[in-house]
């Protein structure tokens, strides 16, 4: 049975999207990430084909995430996941039709950087 993306049922992961923000203290920038919303999602790794794709350009840690349509998610972004960070490689509008985003996401090391 082919399932809709958006049935409830399979959207049972509640995330949390933080954009960047900067603020300048006696002239010294500080970045830092805050919430900007929640919402729910599906999560799935990617796998067989896609898998062996994103390990070619050192990608194997990549996820799927997929929302309900927004008009205020973006590449900047990044996601919070029980714990892990995910920083957004690519937003896609699922048959342009603003139903749903398909979202591809890496892990975040400690140090704020993208694992390769």
């Amino acid at each position: 049975m082919n399932r809709n993306p958006l049935y409830p049922s399979t959207m049972r992961n509640r995330v949390e999207f933080l954009r960047r923000a900067v603020t300048v203290n006696h002239g010294i920038p500080t970045e830092r990430w805050e919430t900007a919303f929640f919402c729910w999602c599906a999560v799935e790794p990617l796998s067989g084909r896609e898998f062996w794709e994103a390990a070619a350009v050192n990608r194997e840690n990549e996820m799927r995430f997929t929302i309900r349509y927004r008009k205020d998610v973006s590449p900047e972004m990044r996601i919070r996941l029980d714990g892990t960070v995910y920083d957004i490689t690519s937003i896609l509008d699922k048959n342009n039709r603003h139903e749903a985003l398909e979202i591809l996401a890496r892990t975040v090391t400690a140090d704020g950087k993208c694992t390769d």
